[in-house]
């Protein structure tokens, strides 16, 4: 119940930003896999995996309390991997750069998220909620323009 106030707040912050993301999957699977699968993968390998092997180093692990939570370093470089590897899918330009600073802005959030709970349980549906509404903004822009 603690974490209910951040689960509600990074939720109405990814659905504000996921309408600016410019993600748009063409096809039925390949929006399928972007929506469900990535996420789920995603959160298991960078929230699940490297987050709590990186909290583990001296540095990288050291608790920053704030007033609300505790945080470690390992958020900030398992963030930066995690944007790195929304670039395979492109090359390295303008849109890409816009596409890893989401990466690395959610990653953040998941992270945070993440390390509060000691759970993926809440930041694979905030990851499946972020690309699915990225999806429908994407979607929904492109039929106004065919209507107009």
């Amino acid at each position: 119940m603690r974490v209910l106030p951040l689960f509600l707040i990074i939720l109405l912050v990814n659905l504000i930003i996921s309408r600016s993301s410019g993600y748009n999957p063409a096809g039925t699977y390949n929006t399928v896999n972007f929506v469900l699968c990535f996420p789920v993968f995603e959160e298991i390998a960078f929230r699940g995996l490297i987050l709590p092997i990186l909290a583990r180093h001296p540095v990288l692990g050291q608790l920053h309390s704030t007033s609300i939570i505790d945080v470690s370093g390992a958020i900030l470089p398992t963030s930066l991997l995690f944007a790195v590897s929304h670039l395979q899918y492109y090359r390295l330009n303008r849109e890409s750069v816009r596409f890893m600073l989401f990466a690395f802005s959610g990653g953040i959030f998941f992270g945070l998220f993440a390390q509060v709970t000691e759970s993926l349980l809440l930041t694979i549906p905030l990851h499946i909620a972020f690309n699915g509404s990225a999806v429908w903004y994407a979607r929904a822009s492109a039929s106004k323009h065919l209507q107009a």
